[in-house]
């Protein structure tokens, strides 16, 4: 029965950490610039030569690029605070 207990608000933080809790692409614009930059200078394409896997491949590089950037914030934030 403790473990019950103890386990609870782990339960609870798994709720309140969901994908309806994951920010929107904060500016659309930005995301957009950074899907061309990635189709131009990663890929070394361009709209006329680009097929449907380099437009995916350019889009999973701008993706890792912004879920990258949250997850260096976030080591970022724990190594200042030091929460052990």
């Amino acid at each position: 029965m403790p473990t019950v207990h103890m386990n609870k608000p782990k339960v609870e933080k798994r709720k309140q950490i969901s994908v309806k809790s994951i920010a929107d692409v904060e500016d659309v614009v930005a995301m957009k610039k950074t899907f061309n930059r990635h189709l131009h200078f990663t890929l070394v394409k361009d709209r006329n030569v680009a097929t449907i896997r380099d437009y995916y491949y350019a889009l999973a590089h701008s993706v890792r690029d912004s879920l990258v950037s949250r997850w260096i914030r976030t080591q970022q934030h724990q190594y200042a605070v030091n929460p052990k």
